[in-house]
């Protein structure tokens, strides 16, 4: 707190309250000066214990070690590794939000700006995670910074004349792995790493049970009896893994088939699912525990192809209601008879 004093400007305030560590100052001429005094403080306090010219990438490195090595994603320190090269790999403690906006301005004419946006979430959560562990004590320099607002993508769906062709290139692969897992996700709207990585175990009373998944909690899912035999056939004997990786595999059968989804290779039977489950009066709610969404916002994308979704705005639009005013008309004009109209 910086007040005016008898003799000047008075600053007192807690550098670091659970340490008990609290700085008093009185008599400063201007209160721009006691204002400095307090920010030199803290700035120096902040960076106690740690090099002053540590660059960036120092820092994510000992953000991995601490934290980023517990993710599933195995591509998240190179795709941070790669924001940080971009911006010139600053000295940690001088990165503002500007340095990052003028990045994220020249970013966008290459690339999307969900892309950019992911990029912002990985330097952000770096910091964030930081500072929770009590390793950085400076503030978030793109804490503050808000996202991009991205228009929402539709997502792409195969027909059901699409899925046989797809499962009739994945069939016709030299990897035998590749038709189960491909059947496997189409049934079950799996993720391919998901359905690919399932063990004997995971098979029982024709369910297959999701484990080690994108938000960490498993579900079951029900598969028909020729499916499970499928999957009992082709994958490996012994108590480990079913299927060897063969995303690959589905890579250049799906390319033989020349379909057009672009950006949507790896979930497009996923959405395939999701999308023809909805369309035949499926639940939302349901979708969303057999999809594995922590968020019903993201299951909410495929609301819209539900029979039902807003099927009410045909009856109850103001075009509707002159339609049928119009059509009465014609009625009472063929019969020859005229409506009594209230009086008063």
């Amino acid at each position: 707190m910086i007040v005016k004093g008898a003799s000047g400007w008075d600053a007192d305030f807690w550098l670091d309250r659970t340490a008990g560590i609290r700085k008093r100052k009185k008599g400063f001429r201007t209160k721009a000066e006691a204002e400095r005094w307090v920010s030199e403080l803290k700035r120096d306090y902040s960076m106690r214990g740690r090099d002053p010219g540590e660059r960036l990438s120092d820092l994510v490195k000992v953000w991995h070690e601490l934290h980023g090595c517990t993710l599933k994603d195995p591509y998240r320190l190179p795709r941070t590794m790669a924001v940080v090269q971009g911006l010139g790999d600053p000295i940690a403690s001088e990165l503002t939000a500007l340095d990052f906006s003028r990045y994220r301005a020249e970013r966008l004419k290459t690339c999307t700006a969900s892309t950019v946006n992911h990029e912002h979430r990985y330097l952000k959560s770096v910091f964030n995670e930081l500072i929770r562990l009590g390793v950085w004590h400076q503030g978030n320099p793109v804490g503050s910074l808000r996202q991009l607002k991205v228009d929402e993508v539709e997502l792409t769906y195969l027909s059901l004349e699409e899925c046989r062709l797809v499962l009739d290139e994945c069939a016709a692969s030299m990897n035998s792995h590749t038709l189960p897992v491909a059947k496997l996700c189409l049934a079950t709207g799996a993720r391919w790493d998901e359905a690919e990585s399932i063990t004997r175990a995971n098979l029982s009373n024709g369910q297959v049970r999701f484990v080690r998944t994108k938000n960490g909690k498993s579900r079951s899912v029900p598969i028909p009896p020729e499916l499970e035999r499928l999957i009992l056939e082709r994958g490996y004997p012994g108590a480990g893994r079913l299927f060897s990786s063969c995303r690959g595999a589905f890579r250049k059968a799906y390319e033989r088939t020349e379909l057009n989804t672009p950006g949507q290779l790896t979930h497009i039977l996923r959405h395939t699912f999701a999308s023809h489950y909805m369309m035949r009066g499926g639940s939302l709610i349901a979708l969303q525990r057999i999809l594995g969404h922590g968020d019903i916002k993201m299951t909410m994308r495929y609301s819209h192809l539900a029979p039902d979704h807003f099927a009410t705005a045909l009856m109850l639009s103001p075009l509707a209601l002159l339609e049928s005013a119009g059509s009465l008309r014609q009625d009472w004009d063929a019969a020859g008879t005229v409506p009594e109209t209230k009086k008063g």
